[in-house]
């Protein structure tokens, strides 16, 4: 039996749709896209993608998620048990290596490395406030709707005022509104 990890935030959606799972395996995909998320449902893989955003946020969720399992687990059931990484994370491959390791688990690494896979830049807080400001609004409401830290939306917010970007409403000095 495998249990597979997925980095798909690093891979992409065409490495995902390559693994050759049976049905036994389980399949462990981490990513906030939504095509990954309906692609894992159409081929019954689990996609976790309740972590935070930002760099690093989902290798950081694989390794717990793979810390969990491994300490779960007896030592007879280890014996039996591969674990998969698909990545070319250098950095979270040499992580998960270390916790296969130390845990006494079996583990493979499997590098996609392509042309055709494009890294998945997520959005600056400037461009998600930016974009969020198309009609009047008020600041308080969207920063719990993006789900931003104070200091960053605050940052962010001053960015694009010295930007001119985003200014108050002219009709209510409450909300803000895109530059026209």
């Amino acid at each position: 039996m495998k249990i597979i990890f997925v980095d798909a935030e690093n891979v992409g959606l065409k490495e995902l749709e390559k693994i050759k799972a049976s049905i036994v395996d389980k399949v462990l995909v981490f990513s906030r896209l939504e095509t990954i998320k309906q692609t894992c449902e159409k081929l019954l893989y689990l996609c976790l993608s309740d972590y935070p955003e930002g760099a690093n946020q989902a290798d950081f969720h694989i390794i717990a998620y793979l810390s969990r399992t491994l300490v779960s687990l007896s030592r007879k059931e280890l014996n039996l048990i591969t674990f998969e990484l698909f990545s070319n994370d250098e950095n979270l491959i040499s992580a998960f290596q270390f916790q296969c390791e130390l845990l006494g688990g079996n583990c493979e690494v499997i590098r996609t490395k392509s042309d055709v896979v494009v890294p998945i830049i997520p959005k600056s807080a400037e461009e998600k406030i930016y974009n969020s400001l198309k009609q009047p609004t008020e600041l308080a409401p969207l920063q719990e709707k993006l789900k931003l830290p104070r200091s960053e939306f605050t940052k962010a917010i001053n960015s694009l005022v010295k930007e001119i970007k985003i200014e108050r409403s002219v009709e209510n000095k409450k909300k803000w509104v895109q530059v026209k």
